[in-house]
């Protein structure tokens, strides 16, 4: 069992030495720290400022309780300077409750075991740590379309990436996978699909199975789950009901083998907060125990006024859930502008669609080369398709989310207008 991982090493000391005295303070006994240079507590006891801040009130409905939870997070940051000082890796205790709920509210995850969850700054770096407790050698597999910074993490460790064959609907190529699995090796994947979108309970079961049977693990990087459209007749359309329902099918392979699974998340996506990086993990403990020596060694310290907002945040999602209700009819709505503009767009067939992103063919123009050409003549910044495809391809990423929204949506229709201008133009 978990062969594939590192034996985890010893626990920086001063990481340890910070644990003990924030949770003897946490727990309201005293404590005479010594433990390290933070010399952000020197005048936590100090008040620095009063804050009155005002909230907005003509925000969307779905935007009030997210508005309200910054409010929160901001007072407990700065009023007193607790956003100056060092803060325990991993997370502390009720930071690590609230990720524990959300697992066990949205993924089915039963167990309440502090070591087997840990809260990092951003779901980034729980992607990164995950991939790095893994034993060097070992083959890692994923989609021919994945998530492009995976990659270079995975060879940087030393381990051996391997992409599997996608069909037209974006499908990985699941006998292909059966057939060069090896005993021991893991597969990532995120699901929803960053850059593609492709959206299948169904292929994640089948992937988890695969990788159970030969003693090896999965990192599942869920932070888009709740992004998950219905496309129906060539549009695009937000169901709660249906995403609940494509939920409920992951949830069932994820409860059956969560021993074998570290599974990966954030607020960013879900509650609209990219910038604030507050991610959060499960899985077995020998992989938590990686990942929490390995943010001890090179974060020393979570971004403390990051985590506070983000503990605000996170809370007040898991009490209204809302926030992400508002984004999937803008990106759906994003979407059929795209599909009504007839661009070349790359869409699984599945009836389902996930993500913040969609792939667009060039034509014959390799993506570099559109990018380079486009951005000099129309001022156009998409992401070339390369870096998530692994090889050289003629598409590029679209975001549905870099354009600021307001009332109409003028901005981003006038973006697709001159995007499909530019690649009438220099692709034809």
């Amino acid at each position: 069992m978990t062969k594939y991982l590192r034996e985890p090493s010893e626990p920086p000391a001063i990481k340890d030495a910070m644990a003990k005295a924030s949770k003897r303070k946490e727990k309201g006994l005293p404590v005479s720290n010594f433990a390290s240079g933070n010399v952000g507590q020197m005048p936590i006891n100090l008040k620095f400022m009063d804050m009155d801040i005002q909230t907005g009130t003509d925000l969307p409905q779905e935007l009030k309780s997210l508005s309200k939870a910054m409010e929160r997070g901001i007072k407990k940051a700065f009023e007193k300077p607790r956003g100056l000082s060092y803060s325990t890796t991993g997370g502390l205790d009720k930071q690590k409750d609230l990720a524990l709920r959300y697992f066990k509210d949205f993924h089915d995850i039963e167990h309440e075991d502090r070591e087997r969850v840990i809260v990092t700054p951003g779901g980034q770096r729980a992607l990164s740590a995950s991939l790095r407790s893994i034993q060097p050698g070992t083959k890692i597999f994923m989609s021919q379309w994945e998530y492009a910074p995976a990659l270079p993490i995975i060879k940087e460790n030393n381990c051996e990436p391997i992409k599997i064959d996608v069909d037209e609907k974006l499908r990985p190529e699941i006998d292909e996978l059966r057939e060069k699995v090896e005993e021991g090796s893991v597969f990532y994947t995120s699901m929803p699909n960053n850059p593609s979108g492709y959206v299948s309970p169904e292929l994640f079961s089948e992937v988890v199975e695969v990788m159970v049977e030969n003693e090896g693990g999965v990192i599942w990087d869920a932070p888009y789950i709740f992004t998950i459209l219905k496309l129906n007749d060539g549009k695009a359309k937000f169901n709660d009901d249906f995403l609940r329902e494509q939920l409920e099918r992951f949830n069932s392979t994820l409860s059956e083998y969560s021993d074998h699974i570290c599974l990966l998340s954030s607020i960013s996506k879900t509650c609209l907060v990219a910038g604030l990086r507050f991610g959060f993990a499960t899985g077995p403990k020998k992989w938590i125990d990686n990942m929490n020596n390995i943010l001890g060694r090179e974060e020393l310290s979570s971004p403390t006024a990051g985590f506070m907002i983000g503990q605000e945040v996170l809370s007040e999602f898991l009490k209204k859930q809302e926030t992400y209700k508002w984004l999937d009819k803008i990106l759906a709505n994003r979407l059929n502008v795209l599909i009504d503009n007839d661009l070349p767009l790359i869409l699984p067939d599945n009836g389902k669609f996930g993500s913040l992103y969609v792939l667009m063919r060039t034509g014959e123009m390799d993506g570099k080369e559109f990018i380079d050409r486009a951005y000099e003549q129309y001022g156009i910044v998409p992401i070339p398709a390369e870096a998530f495809y692994g090889e050289p391809i003629n598409a590029v990423r679209l975001s549905l989310v870099s354009t600021p929204w307001s009332e109409g949506d003028k901005e981003w229709k006038e973006n697709v207008e001159n995007l499909k201008e530019a690649l009438e133009e220099i692709t034809e």
